[in-house]
C-alpha cells in the first residue's frame, strides 16, 4: 500500500524541520565556542579538548535534528497564526535542542562515570544555550530569526506543493 501524499508531507516537513534545527543547535554552540576561545590565550587553543568540542557540536545537532522532528507540526502553516506558531516553534525547539543536546553530550561521560547531581545540571543549563547566544546580540539574534523564517517558509512551500498536487 503507498504512502499517502499527507503523510509524505509530514515526513517533508518533519525532515526541513530536523534538518534546519540541527543547524540551528550547531550554530549556537558554534557562537558560544567562538566567543569562549576567543578569551584564550593564542598559544593555548592547540591544548584545547577539541575531541570533546566535537562531539558536543555534534550532539548539539542531534538534539537540535530531534527537536526539530518533534515540533515540526508548528512550522508551515498558513497567514499569521502559522508564523505565531513558527515563532513560538522556533523558541521551544531551540530550548529542547539546547536541552537535549547536552544530555547527548554528557551521554558517553555518563556511561563511563555515572550519573551524579553536576550533570542534572549540566543538561538544564543547555536549554539556556540559545537565550544565553542570543540576548543582547541583535546580529545573532537576526540571524536566529531568519533561519526560523526560513524553515517556516520552506516546510510551508511543501505543504502548499502537497496541497495542490
Amino acid at each position: 500500500m503507498a504512502d499517502s501524499p499527507k503523510s509524505f508531507t509530514r515526513a517533508s516537513v518533519r525532515r526541513v524541520s530536523a534538518l534546519m534545527m540541527a543547524l540551528v543547535g550547531v550554530l549556537i554552540f558554534t557562537v558560544l565556542l567562538v566567543e569562549d576561545v576567543g578569551l584564550v590565550p593564542q598559544e593555548a587553543t592547540a591544548s584545547l579538548p577539541w575531541k570533546l568540542i566535537t562531539q558536543y557540536a555534534a550532539a548539539m545537532a542531534v538534539g537540535g535534528a530531534v527537536a526539530g522532528a518533534l515540533l515540526s507540526g508548528l512550522f508551515g502553516k498558513r497567514g499569521v497564526g502559522g508564523w505565531l506558531l513558527a515563532a513560538v516553534g522556533g523558541i521551544v525547539a531551540s530550548t529542547v535542542a539546547g536541552l537535549l543536546g547536552s544530555a547527548v553530550g554528557l551521554l558517553p561521560s555518563l556511561l563511563r562515570d555515572g550519573f551524579d547531581m553536576g550533570d542534572l545540571i549540566a543538561v538544564g543549563f543547555g536549554a539556556a544555550l540559545a537565550p544565553i547566544a542570543l540576548i543582547g546580540n541583535p546580529l545573532r539574534l537576526a540571524v536566529w530569526v531568519l533561519l526560523i523564517a526560513l524553515t517556516h517558509l520552506w516546510c510551508q512551500r511543501i505543504r502548499h506543493q502537497s496541497q495542490v498536487a
